[in-house]
């Protein structure tokens, strides 16, 4: 009898291990849920406070200063491009016009004797 009663209490014993166990796990879960909620609760201020800033700096900035500087980057490039190509284009342009071909190929002439024209 005594055997049982010594594997009865050990029983006992390693049910209250088991139990002290999982009181002890499922308060560990939620200290480190309460903790993360902590650290997002944190994240989550820092983040608002972030956007709201930079919110504000974008609500105060006029978009159409950025465009008009942007405008007058292109133009002054634009600017500089045809200052830079002028003359290459105008000779390219007046070469292409002096370089006609004065005389008739035989196909032309065959078109004009045969008054196909």
């Amino acid at each position: 009898m005594a055997l049982i009663e010594q594997l009865l209490v050990a029983e006992k014993q390693a049910d209250e291990i088991v139990a002290n166990a999982k009181k002890n796990r499922l308060t560990k879960l939620k200290q480190a849920r309460e903790k993360a909620d902590e650290e997002l609760k944190d994240f989550r201020e820092k983040e608002e406070a972030k956007f709201q800033k930079d919110c504000a700096v974008k609500a105060k900035a006029d978009p159409n200063e950025s465009l008009k500087a942007t405008t007058l980057q292109e133009i002054e490039k634009v600017i500089n491009d045809y200052a830079t190509n002028k003359g290459r284009c105008v000779e390219f342009v007046v070469g292409k016009v002096l370089d006609v071909a004065t005389s008739l190929t035989s196909t032309q002439k065959q078109a004009l004797q045969t008054n196909t024209v």
